[in-house]
């Protein structure tokens, strides 16, 4: 009896789902074969995963075929040989198969994958990353806490699941075009060509700024300017305000040069180092830091529950994975050791591009974004609220609460409190937008609840 129940335990094991074993780099995987397709799952039983527990396995690993070479690089094969013979087409690189793998730079994968299981890089060295356009799907956390990750490159149009490496930090993420995408690849989002629209070049409050003459050695500020976007239509005039504002922090606010940074066209990477830098700043002048950030560009809002986010150049508008998370942004923010943090956000989180239309194809309304509230000593002004767009002032060349923000501080030379601010900030934009744009446009500005009223009195300078 005890035979018998063995020789059929063991016949079954072979049927449907066979598993075996592949030798890549000197280390063992488990191979799980499917005979009715002729297709093979990659994948490593003895990395347990606790999905109800964060960080998971931290166990670290190696590959064995490696030596002391500088540059260490795994190649995945494409196809699996049996014994006897039979060839499988690696399709899947299963949960967790590479993770803990601290001895690897560079992945090769072989353009027969499609699927790609969560966490199957986590915890890995991987210095620089390309996806094959062939790959259709990634799950949850794939490169989650790689923290030599530097480069990403990811097929358009690619399903992704959640934190797919907003965990590794400083990360240039680019996104390609498939000549020949995948036979069920997802239909990529198409932009409706906007018809252009005269702006002009130059203002009144590009003209004639007033400069102070004394030097705020304790203000930073970072400014970003997104317009051209990869896979979206364009933000008119961000590039204009972006360098505008850098100009105002400049001569009226009188930042040194040294303590701005702008950055034009930002991706995920450039975003996030910037915010790295203010950390090392705050840190370093140990609560006497003021702190300046400017962002013109898209926001969008995840369709799903409405957090807001905003849209690095070479991410889709219905991809928040590649974006930069605002929550994310203000509990950074919120946690600096920094005398005051005051963040102008010229983007709407419903959706809507700067002007007319939607940022995804796939989206036929806008959408009314979560509320994300202001951490700590932080003073928020936005250019719009709800499911709102913010527009732009093309007969000045700058977004319509830009154009605002700047002619304020002209005319006090940057002596306003934020409470004045705000109010005429919201009283002109309002007015403006009904009667340009036929449409409501209502900023808005809050703080952090360590601030209560008290916002409304502190000034830029």
């Amino acid at each position: 009896m005890k035979k018998f129940f063995f020789l059929f335990f063991f016949s079954y094991s072979l049927i449907g789902h066979a598993q075996y074993s592949l030798q890549i780099q000197g280390s063992s995987f488990n191979i799980e074969l499917d005979d009715q397709t002729m297709t093979a799952a990659i994948r490593d039983y003895d990395y347990k995963i606790d999905d109800a527990k964060f960080p998971i396995s931290n166990k670290v690993r190696k590959f064995k075929g490696f030596g002391n070479e500088r540059s260490r690089t795994v190649t995945i094969p494409e196809t699996y040989q049996t014994a006897n013979g039979k060839e499988y087409t690696i399709t899947t690189i299963g949960k967790a198969a590479f993770a803990g793998y601290q001895n690897v730079d560079f992945v090769v994968i072989p353009s027969t994958v499609t699927t790609i299981e969560d966490y199957a890089f986590f915890r890995t060295s991987l210095v620089s990353v390309e996806i094959p356009a062939s790959v259709e799907q990634m799950g949850n956390r794939v490169f989650g806490w790689c923290k030599n990750l530097k480069s990403l490159k990811l097929p358009q149009g690619i399903k992704m699941g959640y934190d797919l490496y907003t965990e590794s930090k400083g990360i240039d993420v680019k996104y390609f075009i498939n000549d020949e995408p995948p036979l069920h690849a997802v239909k990529k989002p198409t932009v409706k060509k906007q018809q252009p629209r005269q702006f002009a070049t130059s203002s009144d409050v590009d003209e004639n700024l007033p400069t102070t003459s004394k030097e705020n050695e304790e203000m930073f500020a970072i400014i970003i300017a997104n317009e051209n976007y990869m896979n979206v239509a364009r933000v008119d005039c961000a590039l204009h305000d972006g360098r505008t504002f850098h100009r105002y922090c400049h001569q009226v606010l009188g930042i040194p040069e040294d303590n701005i940074h702008i950055v034009e066209d930002a991706t995920y990477g450039q975003m996030t180092e910037q915010v790295n830098w203010l950390e090392r700043v705050a840190k370093a002048y140990e609560g006497d830091a003021r702190i300046i950030i400017y962002y013109a560009g898209h926001g969008i809002p995840n369709e799903k529950n409405g957090a807001a986010y905003l849209l690095p150049i070479d991410a889709s508008g219905d991809n928040t994975a590649a974006a930069y998370g605002l929550g994310s942004l203000y509990k950074t923010l919120g946690q600096l050791n920094a005398r005051s943090v005051t963040l102008f956000l010229d983007a709407c989180f419903s959706g809507s591009l700067r002007g007319e239309g939607m940022l995804s194809a796939a989206r036929g309304v806008a959408i009314k974004a979560k509320n994300e509230a202001p951490l700590g000593n932080m003073v928020v002004f936005s250019a719009a609220q709800g499911d709102e767009t913010a527009y732009p002032y093309a007969e000045k060349g700058h977004g319509l609460f830009t154009y605002f923000l700047l002619k304020k501080l002209k005319e006090t030379k940057g002596n306003v409190d934020f409470g004045t601010l705000d109010t005429y900030i919201r009283k002109e934009v309002g007015r403006k937008s009904v009667v340009v744009n036929n449409k409501p446009q209502t900023p808005h500005a809050e703080s952090g609840p360590q601030l209560a009223d008290t916002w409304k009195k502190m000034t830029l300078k």
